[in-house]
């Protein structure tokens, strides 16, 4: 039987690899095709790549939408041409609504795993997805409880937790901790064009007022070095990495872009800044559109309460970054209290292993 999975960024591409091989276990049949980066080619039939069409706000997903209409229809022939019998979309809502519709006429079964925020803003897609699902698989425990209170089949909602869960479950506390602060723009363009120097500005405020720390950014593997060129020779203190779980299981302290580097952060216990920036346009629409959300940050959330800094759009800048840092820094009982707040969001995140019984779920449709 064919089957496609549709993912949009790095973190959705790792919950399909995990997918994937569970998936395989139980029914060792099902030939995958995917949209993807690197992470799944090996283990699918590449039909597209994400890259490029894969960015945050309103003005940057318009520079993009030529692009992603062309993937969007070889995706469709795709499915039509190799009679996809199982669709799993993850995320990426933008993309995949219009393919959770076209697939669902087509007669196949439409997995969302990972869902739109719709408890964020555009609440009416409950609706589209409860007609174009046959199964709907969340991962935070609040969005099971707002699925189950918007007129969703609760027989197609199905929480086991969360994937991150299995994917860190053998990696953390592996390290010793140095005195290094992490610095996480961003795995898309977009994200490092608009957090990468404001970031790496705070940096050199923090090492001017002590030389205690090392600075690493973690840059993604799929990403070429060659595109900081122009900053890594000017802030040179910066040393790149690849690995960005090793070094959130080392570092002291991270400055991490909003989104789920910092979930995968709180698993680690990793004391941070947030920071989150957008073109101006999409942050003024964006504030229109997004009700009732008092935090962006995922262990905030959560946890629905302020454990984090978060910085967002205009407060986003050096000096409150360094600011943030310091009043940890200085304050050891403030550190420790983040440290032991973050450690309640692996209860939260559900019982390892989580991925098993997603497949199971999944084939059981079938």
């Amino acid at each position: 039987m064919n089957a496609i999975i549709i993912t949009g960024e790095r973190s959705a591409e790792n919950y399909a690899s995990l997918l994937i091989d569970h998936i395989k276990k139980i029914a060792s049949d099902i030939n995958f095709y995917s949209v993807c980066s690197y992470i799944i080619s090996n283990k699918t039939t590449k039909v597209g790549d994400y890259t490029n069409i894969s960015v945050i706000g309103i003005k940057e997903a318009k520079n993009v939408l030529k692009e992603a209409l062309k993937l969007q229809h070889t995706v469709k022939k795709t499915i039509k041409e190799k009679n996809i019998k199982l669709v799993i979309l993850i995320d990426f809502p933008e993309f995949n609504m219009p393919i959770a519709k076209f697939s669902k006429k087509l007669g196949a079964k439409v997995v969302y795993y990972i869902t739109p925020q719709v408890w964020a803003w555009r609440r009416y897609r409950t609706k589209k997805l409860d007609l174009y699902t046959d199964l709907i698989i969340p991962i935070l425990p609040f969005e099971r409880c707002f699925l189950n209170l918007n007129n969703i089949d609760k027989n197609k909602i199905a929480y086991f937790g969360h994937p991150l869960v299995d994917l860190l479950y053998e990696k953390v506390g592996k390290h010793k901790k140095e005195n290094v602060i992490l610095i996480m723009p961003g795995s898309r363009n977009s994200e490092i064009l608009f957090h990468a120097e404001v970031m790496l500005k705070a940096a050199e405020i923090i090492k001017k007022q002590t030389d205690r720390f090392d600075f690493v950014w973690v840059y993604p593997e799929h990403l070429n070095t060659e595109n900081i060129k122009h900053l890594t020779e000017k802030y040179e203190f910066v040393n790149i990495k690849r690995d960005p779980h090793i070094w959130m299981d080392k570092a002291y302290f991270g400055i991490l872009k909003s989104g789920t580097t910092t979930l995968e952060a709180a698993l680690f216990g990793l004391p941070m800044v947030v920071a989150y920036r957008v073109s101006n346009i999409s942050y003024r629409v964006g504030k229109m559109l997004i009700k009732n959300i008092k935090f962006i940050s995922l262990p905030n959330l959560i946890l629905n309460k302020p454990i984090v800094k978060e910085l967002l759009q205009d407060e986003f800048n050096e000096h409150n970054i360094a600011d943030a840092f310091f009043e940890i820094y200085h304050d050891k009982s403030a550190y420790k209290k983040m440290q032991e707040n973050l450690k309640n969001i692996s209860t939260a995140l559900g019982e390892y292993p989580i991925t098993p019984k997603i497949a199971k779920a999944i084939v059981e449709i079938l």
